[in-house]
């Protein structure tokens, strides 16, 4: 059937991308930066999960080791299998094979079918029982960042914030506190919003939140995945171009890789109809990924709260077709959250802003899209779009520009002032937009210290900051990876260079191969 290799090359690079791309969100606020009142800095993904939550010296199960030899290993014990599959159309062996042979990898860190850490597993929980104020008064932004089981329902956490928050007002005597979540940490701070409101929150800063879902993660559980050759260009280009493909993988070997499969897509190599490979497709994703995503991903609650609303039920569907009942605990959970929270975003933020709060919301973009997702020319932090980030904002695909009349028509109504100096990001459509910041040319991950000046202005500033209050610390800026800093926006900062030709692919891949086989044979170079 007609693409069905690109379909099975895409499900496969899917699941390889996703672990690669499941960095820990996980960074502190740089602690030269204060303060007047304590700050509460819920970080993404990372905390330390330890086997034993009541023992540090226990294993510690969040990152992924794969052991020497454990890949090549299980690819040997695949090959009878896949042969049976293939040649008499008995799948069962090699889809049991499979999961068995990757699980173990997963599933360490992985929750209960009630989406709860029934084997002892979890973080060892941080107290904010100390008053830790400076010699002058004031307190370094993210001194407390409290540890807590990323893995879990959102309302769970923010419960347990809750208690946390509580303990610092104790300890510091303070009326109010800052409360800054990142990602995952942002859910948190939305369910925290929901059950508890904004009282005895001084500013609320959501910080790369996915009000519309993390497109990425979103297709990747409802198994909505494709491989797009143009998508292809602006990821590796942008990567390898920008200098920073070894915080993917090695630079060499992930320009490679693409370049062959976007020469691959050129030649329509990936569009050969075949109904042997329709039939590995089949039991990839049909049986083999959801299989693996319950074990792992698809068990934690958090995950879930990712997951847009066009995909949700969809995801579903996919994740726990025909074990609904076995998952009912939850399916609940995140039901609660999907329903009551993130299809009710801006209805939570809106009556909040009505009664006062101070919320702020900060994105990202000008990173292209992971390349396995239909729509991947849209503005993001290379997982979350900016829409999604921001409750609405309009934005021209990546690399181009809002068009002329776009602008003449936002000018004419007095909207001019919310759209970027590259014409990318139009902010006049978001939710809050004299409250919405972006940043451009870094990743959903990165955190580097450079953006605790953009915090330090939210958390110092005497009343409700607004974008427009410091022309130095504008709705736009611009982080330059070389020197590490954010500035203003200019018409000019990080100006998109054209995609490489089809010829110059095939040339690099020509070139990497005799590299390597000079480097294997020991020849100079």
């Amino acid at each position: 059937m007609k693409h069905c290799m690109k379909r099975v090359f895409a499900c496969m690079l899917a699941a390889v991308m996703l672990l690669a791309l499941a960095v820990p969100a996980f960074a502190g606020l740089d602690g030269n930066y204060t303060s007047p009142i304590p700050t509460v800095y819920l970080q993404g993904q990372g905390s330390t999960i330890y086997a034993n939550k009541d023992d540090t010296r226990s294993e510690q199960i969040q990152d992924l080791n794969v052991p020497d030899g454990y890949i090549g290993d299980v690819a040997k014990s695949l090959i009878g299998p896949l042969a049976k599959g293939m040649f008499f159309n008995r799948w069962d062996e090699w889809v049991d094979t499979f999961v068995e042979g990757v699980a173990p990898l997963l599933e360490k860190q992985a929750l209960d079918a009630n989406g709860e850490a029934s084997d002892g597993s979890g973080i060892y929980t941080s107290s904010g029982n100390s008053n830790r104020v400076r010699s002058d008064g004031s307190y370094q932004i993210g001194s407390y960042t409290p540890m807590y089981d990323w893995r879990l329902d959102p309302y769970v956490i923010a419960e347990e914030i809750h208690t946390y928050i509580t303990q610092v007002k104790a300890a510091t005597k303070a009326e109010k506190v800052n409360l800054m979540g990142r990602s995952i940490g942002a859910s948190v701070v939305m369910a925290y919003l929901e059950l508890y409101g904004a009282e005895g929150l001084e500013n609320i800063v959501l910080y790369c939140p996915s009000f519309f879902g993390m497109e990425t993660l979103s297709k990747a559980f409802a198994g909505k995945v494709d491989i797009d050759p143009k998508g292809i260009d602006r990821f590796v280009d942008f990567y390898v171009e920008s200098g920073k493909a070894e915080s993917l993988a090695d630079g060499d070997t992930l320009q490679v890789l693409m370049d062959m499969v976007s020469v691959m897509v050129s030649l329509h190599t990936l569009d050969l109809p075949s109904g042997m490979l329709e039939n590995i497709y089949a039991h990839v994703y049909g049986e083999v990924y959801p299989r693996l995503l319950v074990k792992s991903y698809a068990s934690m609650p958090s995950f879930w709260s990712l997951v847009g609303d066009e995909d949700y039920e969809d995801a579903k569907a996919a994740v726990f077709g025909g074990q609904e009942d076995v998952y009912a605990g939850l399916i609940e959970k995140i039901d609660r959250f999907h329903y009551d929270n993130l299809n009710r975003s801006a209805e939570i933020l809106t009556a909040l802003a009505e009664e006062g709060a101070k919320i702020q919301i900060v994105a990202k973009y000008g990173v292209p899209m992971v390349p396995l997702v239909e729509g991947n020319a849209m503005q993001s932090d290379m997982l979350t779009p900016v829409a999604s980030a921001t409750l609405g904002a309009t934005c021209a695909p990546f690399g181009e520009a809002l068009s002329n009349a776009y602008v003449a028509d936002r000018a004419a109504a007095g909207k001019a002032k919310y759209i970027g100096a590259d014409l990318a990001v139009d902010a006049s459509t978001a939710l809050l937009p004299d409250h919405t910041w972006f940043i451009k040319n870094l990743a959903h991950r990165d955190m580097p210290e450079s953006v605790n000046v953009l915090f330090d202005h939210i958390f110092n500033y005497d009343g409700y900051c607004t974008v427009f209050d410091d022309p130095e610390i504008p709705q736009y800026l611009w982080y330059d990876a070389e020197e590490s800093t954010l500035s203003p926006l200019t018409e000019n900062s990080g100006k998109q260079n054209g995609v490489r030709s089809f010829f110059t692919r095939i040339i690099n891949i020509f070139r990497f191969i005799i590299n390597s086989l000079k480097k294997a044979l020991g020849v100079n170079q």
